[in-house]
């Protein structure tokens, strides 16, 4: 019978038959013997892990290519704390079935119209014409929408995957609509623009056809400037644009990563952007440590803590089995 597992629901000791996207593949060299082996990414909507051919690998690799969906037949198991599926040459094969690749990428389980639609109302209760005009100029944009409404929101951390740029900017939205009712001195269009549009950079900085990945500009200029000249080329075509407005504007964009080695030239200089700063820093801290946790409970893992986390340098704590 055939194991149609989704990648989430693999666990060590699973025999596995059924397709999986090909996301990287590489052969490479033994360290202990002549001879190529076969390691390959492979995805669905629900994760990715990786596989291995130890035998006959580069006539497996030359069977499929990334991009194309596979069918496996294998074996779950364990190595350094992570699940792997070891294949045969006659375990892959690349499908002959029409597939939609969408359906193998990984993305949000949140309703996406309804997170675009939680966006737009807050814009629409904006008082200052200037900061809605110039943030309708891209929520009334189709091109804009049909890339925002996918796009994720990092290649490996936060909200990667379909649709996580959207699910952030919500959250982040949100968090600001909270923070500017706690603080009412603040300029609350002014920040709420800025949660609107902190982001819009990614949707030029990452693709993902078949995985997610950086583009070329994405990788060189970083999502940070390129939301900064997409705002800026929109403000220049806003007759009357007010200065001070635009320099503020521009940077809570500049300044929402703090630091300069996560992409801000400049730290935050006033009340607005400090908020911005922390709601975008308390939201994808947040996700990461959740999406950390989710990753470990898959692994079936046993004990009260994580393995090391190098991405947060830290280990997790998962709690006692059953919640003692």
């Amino acid at each position: 019978m055939r194991e149609t597992k989704k990648v989430k629901d693999l666990r060590v000791g699973n025999t596995v038959d059924t397709t999986f996207l090909t996301m990287e593949k590489e052969l490479k060299e033994f360290t202990s013997k002549e001879g190529y082996y076969l390691q390959v990414k492979l995805g669905d909507s629900t994760g990715s892990i990786w596989g291995k051919c130890w035998e006959k690998a580069e006539e497996a690799a030359s069977l499929f290519e990334p991009g194309d969906i596979v069918r496996i037949k294998g074996v779950v198991d364990s190595f350094r704390g992570r699940l792997q599926l070891i294949f045969e040459l006659d375990g892959i094969e690349r499908s002959t079935e029409k597939n939609d690749i969408a359906e193998y990428l990984p993305r949000t389980s949140k309703n996406i119209d309804f997170l675009f639609a939680e966006i737009v109302k807050t814009a629409e209760r904006m008082e200052n014409e200037y900061l809605k005009r110039v943030v309708f100029s891209f929520l009334n944009d189709p091109d804009f929408i049909n890339s925002f409404k996918k796009a994720p929101a990092a290649k490996i951390h936060h909200h990667n995957y379909i649709g996580g740029l959207i699910e952030h900017t919500q959250s982040v939205v949100a968090i600001c609509e909270t923070i500017s009712g706690l603080y009412p001195e603040l300029d609350r269009d002014l920040l709420l623009a800025g949660a609107i549009l902190h982001d819009i950079g990614k949707t030029a900085a990452y693709e993902y056809s078949f995985r997610i990945d950086v583009t070329e500009e994405g990788g060189l200029i970083d999502h940070i400037v390129l939301g900064y000249r997409m705002v800026e080329d929109k403000i220049k075509g806003i007759k009357g644009f007010p200065e001070e407005l635009s320099l503020r504007l521009l940077h809570l964009i500049l300044s929402h990563h703090n630091y300069g080695e996560w992409g801000s030239p400049v730290k935050p200089l006033f009340a607005e952007a400090e908020a911005l700063c922390y709601a975008d820093l308390l939201d994808s801290q947040l996700k990461e440590f959740m999406q950390i946790q989710k990753h470990e409970e898959a692994k079936g893992k046993e004990g009260v803590w994580s393995d090391f986390s190098r991405r947060l340098d830290r280990f997790f704590y998962l709690g006692r089995p059953g919640g003692k």
